[in-house]
């Protein structure tokens, strides 16, 4: 059984006969995350490509902006290469019109050679109509340069 709009053109919500509840027009968006030689010691917005799907077409020039208030789930996964051993800080953030979210490492810690890092994370946000969100990345210290791998991604969806 489909809710349709009030012109009855297009199902927002659908219920199969196990309870089943599908969202079609659900504002949600997933996006591969990449970048060469990350500058030393700035906060950069990662640069989102291929989107593998974005409904509501809600997400441009790497921001993604609420369509409607409510809250959202923002997630990445980030795959750094080249990642060097004497980076003193490596941050990663989701921010938002309201809100930056950061998780920090210190690769000099725990790391005796340059290498591969992988990095994940999410966060349920607060978002009134309008408010924006971006994903950013810092590197600190060291000498050599560090990439984002095209295998990363980032998401999000409205949750309620």
């Amino acid at each position: 059984i489909g809710k349709g709009s009030a012109l009855g053109t297009t199902t927002s919500m659908s219920f199969d006969a196990n309870g089943h509840v599908t969202k079609p027009l659900q504002p949600c968006f997933s996006a591969t995350a990449s970048i060469d030689n990350l500058a030393l010691t700035t906060q950069i917005t990662i640069p989102l490509s291929s989107e593998r799907f974005d409904v509501g077409s809600n997400l441009a020039s790497n921001t993604f902006t609420a369509p409607i208030t409510g809250k959202y789930l923002f997630t990445y996964m980030l795959f750094f290469t080249n990642l060097d051993a004497d980076h003193t800080g490596l941050d990663t953030h989701i921010k938002t019109s309201n809100f930056q979210y950061q998780q920090s490492f210190r690769p000099d810690h725990f790391f005796s050679a340059d290498t591969n890092f992988s990095v994940s994370g999410s966060v349920l946000a607060d978002m009134d109509l309008g408010d924006t969100c971006i994903f950013t990345t810092r590197v600190a210290g060291g000498a050599n340069t560090s990439d984002i791998h095209a295998d990363s991604h980032v998401s999000g969806v409205l949750i309620c």
